[in-house]
């Protein structure tokens, strides 16, 4: 595999990680206090 090949999948799976990384945060974040941000709308 190139180089330039192998960079590329690694920033790739490097975004993937920090998505879902951020979305597992958010979700903690909103599952412990869902009943207050719901009766706040």
């Amino acid at each position: 595999m190139p180089a330039d090949a192998l960079l590329v999948t690694v920033v790739v799976v490097a975004i993937f990680v920090v998505f879902a990384a951020a979305l597992a945060y958010a979700d903690r974040q909103t599952s412990s206090g869902r009943i207050d941000s719901d009766s706040k709308r």
